[in-house]
């Protein structure tokens, strides 16, 4: 047998909360259709709810096993 070690869920979400940073900002950045301040507002909600997602993504997966 090999020894083909798996990705596990945990560490795909750490993976999907990058991308969403990653490809949300970008994406904000690159609209020409908002203002400078919709964009830093834009931004500021991207990167809170993702902070909100990962903490409770970490206590689903860490905290609530113990």
């Amino acid at each position: 047998m090999s020894n083909l070690c798996l990705i596990g869920l945990p560490e795909v979400g750490y993976i999907a909360g990058i991308a969403v940073l990653i490809f949300g900002i970008t994406a904000v950045r690159q609209n020409p259709f908002i203002s400078r301040g919709q964009k830093i507002l834009w931004i500021l909600t991207i990167v809170v709810l993702n902070w909100i997602g990962l903490l409770l993504y970490y206590y689903t997966y860490y905290i609530k096993k113990n």
